[in-house]
């Protein structure tokens, strides 16, 4: 059986329970940071935001008192730059506090064999009592830094700033101002961390720190910054030297310019990536609150690991699933393609593993595993503790397999939003073509010669080893076809081994075998074999959703009922529903919503934009309001440990994909497509995103939408035929004929204040 709950902790979160932690890197000269330290924090601090105007879509505002969720606030309030995530813990940390830096991509085995990504101890915590539940914190989502303002128990004012350099990935900065009773005990000088992780015994990461008390000349106030340099490596040691070199240079431009680069880097990255729900405040702190967060959780150079929880905490270990490839890459492949890239190189570089794997089922090509993290083999538990204490086994790494079709649409996304062939005609080529071999050895033909893919688990979990999975089955197809495609596209240079004609002609032959679940007379997709057969609970009879069905009705009775979990009928129509039946997605919608629990974050955010997409707006907008308050009101309970990437990035493409109606096809398909569903609530909908090279400003009202671009962009508007929208921009109607006599309001702002 599953584990009953994707998000429950399942082992120790690291081998002794402490961060892997020696004091013995070389010291820093201690010079002040860009001069005098108290002046470079006063510097910083005459910016922080004022009480008047601080609730604000792009500010989010947090008590520092005790409500029971301090460490969802700490979630919530990470700072990262796509190397590393720090918990936004306060200070003084405290009882309730799980403070820690998550370095990306570097992964520490433990003694009993799992992985789980590299944790170290904060930064950030300057002071060790408590300070008093009088103050609050402001997260300025646009230039991505947390701000305190606080009063010790002697009365005296506290405040911070911090943030994670996104211009310089690897650096982060703390500044405090306040009494030297409060601060006078942090340790003047330098303070030098080397992480020690398992893999061999090797240094994989090292941390220098440095930090400067500096009263000022009355005595009466202490200013301190901080800056911390870090350098990891997942595969070799990196230079002592090197990273002493670089944090000198951050130490010596100060806090003041670090800021200044922050904000600006930021804001570039805001420019090409901002959702504005005009009329719903709220959503749009809840929209741009995730945006920063996806953006912030991954590497735009290199290779990027992005787990379940992304950096800002320890949940499932930092492990890689599906959440990456189907739900937060869309969201960076429209917004920041470099970091979607980052991403697939992840996936390129553990195809020999996944082709071990693959070879040791029997079978041919490359399976990526459920859970992946070091070296790319399958490291999901086998067993885990549900919620009566007992130990049962978990059969999703044996058997959900439609992660190595996720895989391949992820590589098909980037290009397609890119509008390049470059990367599926260069090193994403494997991600296809390999992945297509292992469907073709996976399929059983029948005697009737129709294809079968027998003993799966589908997205929707309740149901285990069950044969044709709906949604597995078309992802196998889908894949099959592409992968098709693309070797009939281009011949690659002289490799051995690379697939031919011939054995694309048997992969589109084996997709067209290949049962899907289609009903015909039903007019809808059964989710697998014998499904129809099963009990015909509805969610109804278990409970309010969202509800963990398993935990109320059993795993028995709920893999013998037609309960399901999360989207996965469904799935499919979101992610490939150009290739379904005509109006299957109105009768699967019609038929699965009924019976779907929600038992997973990962669910109430596809549903939404489905059903945006149906014009059912009502009920499209009570799902992503249970979808935006997944980690915000920590719905499931689980939000302590991380935020639910997934969600983040499901959220954005609700709104995106579902609300708006943006649809891209593939590489070659040269017209963007928008079908805006707009509720009557929202005065309009304002979306920043990169499509084919393009940096475009949409618009959107349910009868027409504005294009404002740099270059002449060819858009579709619903079923309508295609037009030019030509620099600065232009409306785009239902008739499908730009009109300039069109209603034209307020035109956005490019960005918003510096001073928010």
């Amino acid at each position: 059986m599953t584990a009953p709950q994707k998000d429950p902790p399942r082992r120790a979160a690291s081998r002794s329970g402490e961060p892997t932690d020696v004091l013995d890197a070389p010291r820093s000269d201690g010079q002040h940071p860009g001069g005098d330290a108290a002046a470079a924090v006063r510097a910083v601090l005459e910016q922080r935001p004022t009480l008047e105007g601080t609730h604000t879509p792009w500010r989010l505002v947090v008590p520092d008192g005790p409500t029971g969720m301090s460490r969802v606030f700490e979630s919530l309030l990470a700072v990262a730059d796509g190397v590393t995530g720090t918990r936004g813990s306060l200070e003084e940390e405290g009882p309730d506090s799980q403070p820690g830096v998550f370095v990306a991509d570097v992964y520490d085995r433990h003694d009993d064999g799992s992985e789980a990504l590299v944790v170290v101890r904060s930064w950030a915590n300057l002071i060790p009592f408590s300070v008093s539940g009088n103050g609050r914190r402001v997260f300025d989502l646009h230039a991505g830094v947390l701000w305190r303002e606080a009063h010790a128990v002697d009365g005296s004012a506290l405040s911070t700033a911090r943030w994670a350099c996104l211009a310089r990935p690897g650096t982060t900065v703390i500044v405090a101002q306040g009494s030297p009773a409060t601060l006078g005990e942090v340790a003047a000088g330098s303070e030098d961390v080397d992480v020690r992780t398992a893999f061999g015994g090797g240094v994989r990461g090292i941390v220098t720190t440095a930090n400067e008390p500096a009263p000022t000349p009355d005595g009466v106030e202490t200013h301190v910054a901080r800056v911390a340099t870090y350098m990891a490596s997942r595969r070799v040691r990196p230079s002592r030297q090197r990273v002493a070199d670089r944090h000198a240079g951050e130490w010596a431009a100060g806090p003041a310019r670090l800021l200044a680069e922050q904000q600006a880097a930021w804001a570039q990255r805001w420019e090409e990536a901002d959702v504005e729900v005009v009329g719903d405040e709220e959503l749009t702190q809840d929209l741009r609150l995730a945006l920063f967060h996806l953006m912030a959780s991954v590497a735009d150079r290199g290779e990027a690991a992005v787990g379940a929880r992304g950096i800002t905490g320890p949940g499932y270990s930092g492990h890689v699933f599906w959440d990456a490839d189907v739900f937060v890459l869309p969201v960076l492949a429209a917004t920041h393609p470099a970091a979607a890239r980052a991403m697939l190189e992840y996936r390129i570089r553990r195809i020999p593993a996944a082709r071990e794997d693959a070879a040791a089922l029997g079978r041919s090509g490359t399976r990526f595993p459920w859970e992946s993290a070091h070296d790319g083999h399958d490291v999901t538990p086998r067993a885990g503790i549900d919620h009566r204490g007992e130990l049962v086994p978990i059969l999703t790494g044996q058997l959900e397999e439609h992660i190595t079709a996720d895989v391949a649409w992820a590589a098909w996304q980037l290009a397609s939003w890119t509008g390049s062939w470059r990367f599926l005609d260069g090193p994403g080529r494997p991600l296809l073509t390999e992945t297509a071999r292992y469907w073709a050895s996976r399929i059983r033909l029948d005697g009737n010669g129709r294809g079968h893919i027998d003993g799966v688990i589908g997205p929707d979990e309740y149901h285990e080893n069950v044969d044709d999975n709906a949604f597995t089955n078309q992802m196998a197809a889908w894949n099959l076809r592409h992968g098709a495609a693309l070797v009939g596209r281009r011949a690659p240079r002289a490799v051995a081994g690379a697939p031919g004609a011939d054995e694309a002609a048997r992969w589109r032959a084996l997709a067209d075998a290949l049962v899907d679940g289609y009903d015909e007379p039903a007019g809808r997709h059964i989710q697998f074999s014998g499904f129809d057969a099963l009990e015909p609970l509805l969610v109804t009879d278990v409970g309010p959703v969202p509800v963990a069905a398993d935990l109320v009705l059993g795993h028995a009775r709920v893999q013998g009922s037609q309960i399901v979990k999360q989207a996965d009928v469904l799935m499919g129509h979101h992610m490939i529903g150009d290739v379904l039946p005509a109006g299957s997605l109105a009768a699967d919608m019609d038929f699965y919503l009924p019976r779907t629990a929600h038992g997973s974050s990962l669910s109430p955010a596809i549903h939404a934009g489905l059903l945006a997409r149906l014009g059912r707006l009502e009920r499209a907008v009570q799902f992503l309001d249970i979808a935006q308050r997944i980690d915000r009101d920590d719905v499931t309970g689980t939000s302590a440990g991380g935020l639910h990437v997934a969600t983040l990035g499901g959220l954005w493409q609700a709104v995106v994909t579902g609300f708006a109606g943006v649809r891209v096809h593939g590489p070659d398909d040269d017209t963007l497509v928008l079908d805006p569903h707009i509720p009557t609530s929202w005065e309009e909908l304002r979306l920043r995103l990169r499509w084919h090279g393009r940096v475009l400003r949409l618009r959107c009202w349910e009868d027409r939408a504005h294009v404002r671009c740099r270059v002449p962009v060819k858009v579709q508007l619903g079923a309508q035929a295609p037009v030019t929208v030509s620099p600065p921009g232009g409306w785009v109607v239902r008739t499908g004929v730009p009109d300039p006599r069109a209603p034209s309001p307020t035109v956005p702002r490019t960005a918003p204040p510096t001073t928010r």
